[in-house]
Formats: structure tokens, C-alpha cells, sequence
């Protein structure tokens, strides 16, 4: 399961900085930017900051971190 802790948005795609909540490591996962929508569609929210998802998303995959 992971947290979605930060949701940073680019031209074109959008990063989710998730926190796995068994270890507590943050990673970034990036994919285009209709991923966003398509989450909060998904999980029927209007904003994907703190929410708790249970997979990680169908698309989409790690990325270098911004820190």
C-alpha cells in the first residue's frame, strides 16, 4: 500500500511522490498527465494528496527523485 504524499504537476506528466506504508520509503512514479484524472475517477476523489492506494497504478513507473 502506498500514500500519495505530494502530486507534482509538468507540461505533460504528472509525478506521485508515494510513501510505502509498511517501510516508509518515498519514491516518485510518473506517467502522462491524464493519470491524475484518471486515479481520482478511479478511487472518487477530487484531490489524490493523502490518499491511501492499495496497488500502485496500471501505468506509468519509478522515476529519479526531485529531492
Amino acid at each position: 500500500m502506498y500514500e500519495i504524499i505530494d502530486v507534482m504537476r509538468d507540461y505533460l506528466f504528472v509525478r506521485l511522490r508515494l510513501r510505502d506504508v509498511q517501510t516508509g520509503v518515498t519514491r516518485d512514479w510518473e506517467y502522462w498527465d491524464d493519470l491524475e484524472e484518471w486515479l481520482c475517477e478511479e478511487y472518487g476523489v477530487k484531490n489524490l494528496k493523502g490518499l491511501v492506494i492499495d496497488k500502485l497504478p496500471d501505468y506509468g513507473d519509478w522515476v529519479e527523485s526531485g529531492k
